[in-house]
């Protein structure tokens, strides 16, 4: 039997390491120094294949996701600790699902690539360093996710001041008094606009002007929708979506995550189809008689 040593250092995830190294059957750990993030493993060479796969797998794993975890912890101190988890899984979960544009190459050949350098030096009985490796072979692909992860923390944060906007919509809705009107509301997309049931387009100047003063940018027409229906809180709102196409998050999911159950869908209703093909041209009216003809 020739059995082979090897030595190497990981700075990340060590301890992670010293257990998966542990686990393989003809390895046999020497000495472990977890101060200095260093060990030394005896393996039989008939193992070198396993080992070199747990090596590979480890990188790709344990070391990826702890050094994420320290690269967000180190660029985004405003995050929680249990957000900086939550991130880094999803990143590494799209990392090994191969979902990610990782420097021109797929995931599988990054790994192919890798694991070729570790049977290289398994082969060499060189000193193995992780953070080595990383640097040397993973360059572009930790650039790669580098990218990636900013991105996804652009969007994390996104999605979070979305569902702070939406949970204080919800709480402005509930300490209005519930009334029984229908509103419909028409979704194009260039803008949204509101009628009773009879077809009378629905305005609202107090609610406007209050909106307009509180507000320091202009609103736009999505905005000033919102505020009158909550400000009337009707019962049950007739919601036609035109612009299905809408870049997220779109105001018919706005106006359905704060409305809940009081939303229906129109299910594109004869109204809607002659609006698609006058191309959404609705008169400007500054009347208060100006009725919208619907056929349902």
């Amino acid at each position: 039997m020739n059995v082979r040593t090897l030595n190497m250092t990981s700075e990340n995830a060590f301890p992670a390491l010293v257990d998966k190294l542990s686990s393989v059957r003809g390895v046999t750990i020497i000495h472990s120094d977890k101060g200095h993030h260093a060990l030394s493993i005896g393996y039989d060479e008939q193992v070198a294949e396993d080992l070199c796969n747990v090596l590979t797998t480890f990188l790709f794993s344990d070391w990826l996701f702890a050094w994420l975890r320290l690269a967000f912890n180190q660029e985004y101190r405003h995050l929680s600790d249990d957000e900086i988890e939550y991130l880094t899984l999803v990143l590494v979960h799209e990392v090994r699902a191969d979902e990610l544009v990782l420097g021109n190459r797929s995931f599988a050949e990054w790994y192919a690539r890798t694991k070729a350098g570790m049977r290289a030096v398994l082969t060499t009985g060189k000193a193995l360093s992780m953070e080595g490796v990383a640097r040397f072979r993973l360059r572009w692909f930790l650039k790669s996710v580098t990218a990636a992860s900013r991105e996804r923390v652009q969007q994390f944060l996104l999605d979070r001041e979305y569902e702070e906007s939406v949970a204080m919509l919800r709480y402005l809705l509930e300490t209005q008094p519930e009334t029984a009107q229908e509103l419909h509301v028409f979704s194009a997309p260039d803008r949204v606009w509101i009628t009773d049931a009879t077809g009378r387009l629905v305005r609202d100047s107090e609610v406007t002007e209050a909106a307009l003063s509180e507000s320091t940018v202009d609103l736009n027409s999505e905005d000033l929708a919102m505020s009158i229906l909550i400000t009337r809180s009707p019962c049950k709102i007739v919601l036609h979506d035109m612009n299905e196409g809408a870049q997220w998050p779109s105001f018919a999911e706005t106006l359905g995550r704060v409305f809940a159950e009081r939303v229906q869908k129109c299910n594109h209703c004869s109204t809607c189809q002659q609006l698609k093909q006058a191309q959404y041209i609705l008169p400007v009216d500054t009347s208060s008689d100006y009725h919208l003809k619907r056929n349902h």
